[in-house]
């Protein structure tokens, strides 16, 4: 299996009335994903099932990622990935779609970086905004059983 973590793209700011989950991706956010469509296409970044979180800055980040790789399927939210998912989370969304062999989870910091390092048995990952993280299971995803095939930093993606 392959597991895609994706953290979304650059967000506004927190700020006095507006909810977290509210927030938005800012346009240098929605303009870097863009910007990062023609290297996941070849990296032949394919999944089989984007889930997001059900905060708008993700769901604009799995949308935009959807069409950056031409993709017919639209992406899923699943509450399960909000703010403060824990491996357990991610494997019960992974389960409820055991037919899927190639999977990209839309979420937050540090529950990626955190649950990265559970899978791959360890090390140090930081996930910026807009980053993605691929990691590979000879077969069902399971603590120390991954391995991070390639980790993409924002920074590699043009900028306009």
């Amino acid at each position: 299996m392959i597991i895609y973590f994706v953290r979304h793209g650059r967000a506004e700011e927190q700020r006095d009335g507006l909810p977290d989950g509210d927030r938005q991706l800012t346009d240098a956010g929605r303009r870097q994903l863009r910007a990062a469509a023609p290297l996941w296409r070849r990296l032949n970044l394919r999944p089989d099932a984007v889930l997001s979180s059900p905060l708008a800055r993700a769901r604009q980040t799995a949308e935009l990622l959807v069409e950056g790789i031409g993709s017919s399927r639209a992406a899923e939210v699943d509450a399960r990935l909000g703010p403060g998912a824990r491996w357990s989370d991610f494997a019960q969304a992974l389960a409820d779609r055991g037919d899927k062999r190639r999977v990209a989870l839309v979420g937050h910091e540090p529950d990626l970086s955190l649950t990265i390092l559970l899978l791959a048995g360890g090390g140090a990952v930081r996930m910026r905004p807009g980053g993605v993280a691929c990691l590979e299971f000879p077969g069902v995803p399971e603590p120390s059983g991954g391995e991070i095939a390639w980790l993409l930093d924002p920074d590699l993606y043009a900028d306009d």
